[in-house]
């Protein structure tokens, strides 16, 4: 089943500059992720197959993963993404496989955490930061910085388009009722406030994932649209195996 709203039947006297910027803003930085991130994950596996010797790559595989692929790539990836790549190297010391050299665990896990540690500062070093990640916003971090970052870069191609189809058919009659001014401001409040709204809920939640894309923007623009023309009618398309249809709904 596909539902997508299309067009607004209204008259709209202006042009939606402000949104288009944003539309483009989103394009732009979103092409950077994605050439700066291809060269990411092609400096990560050249890093764990020549850069790291047997002995350090046997060190990595002693430590669990819950996916498949290149277990190197993932383990040294968990440790920058965590808030904390200490903590996270203790962790994994302490869920990593014995080594039968020592029969105490601690000496254990401080053994493993040295090797870790090590190859750690190698790959931090070597490899370039991920830029999506730089970008994204940490809900536990309330950083006004990554709050805008965050909303104007996409995890992919499709998220991307879906958030800007939806940004300009709605934003665009916002920004014209609105007035520039006005609707710069509503930009960054929703900006803002969608940020705090997700650090709040996600409060005490220590697997909190970090966040990017327009969404939160959207949705108070499709609010906003409901508040102000309740009554304006929007096209959508609607598809269901052979049934298509195209009908109106009321904004609100």
């Amino acid at each position: 089943m596909f539902f997508m709203p299309y067009r607004i039947d209204a008259n709209r006297n202006g042009l939606p500059f402000l949104t288009v910027l944003i539309c483009l803003l989103c394009t732009f930085i979103y092409w950077q992720q994605y050439s700066i991130d291809k060269q990411y994950f092609a400096s990560i596996e050249k890093f764990c197959l020549q850069d790291l010797s047997k002995r350090e790559v046997a060190w990595l595989n002693r430590v669990p993963m819950d996916f498949t692929g290149n277990r190197s790539g993932l383990v040294l990836e968990a440790i920058r993404d965590a808030a904390d790549a200490d903590a996270e190297i203790e962790r994994m010391s302490a869920q990593a496989k014995p080594n039968k050299l020592f029969t105490s665990k601690q000496d254990n896990i401080a053994h493993v955490g040295k090797q870790l540690s090590d190859i750690y500062r190698k790959f931090e070093r070597d490899v370039p930061e991920h830029l999506t990640s730089d970008l994204a916003y940490d809900p536990h971090d309330m950083d006004v910085v990554k709050m805008v970052t965050s909303t104007f870069s996409h995890g992919s191609a499709m998220h991307l388009a879906g958030n800007l189809l939806f940004f300009y058919i709605f934003a665009a009659s916002v920004e014209i009722v609105f007035g520039g001014l006005i609707f710069l401001l509503f930009i960054t409040v929703t900006t803002v406030g969608t940020s705090l709204a997700y650090s709040y809920a996600m409060a005490g939640i220590e697997g909190a994932l970090p966040t990017v894309g327009l969404s939160g923007v959207v949705m108070a623009a499709v609010a906003a649209l409901g508040i102000m023309m309740p009554a304006v009618r929007i096209r959508c398309f609607f598809w269901f195996i052979v049934i298509f249809r195209i009908f109106r709904v009321p904004a609100l």
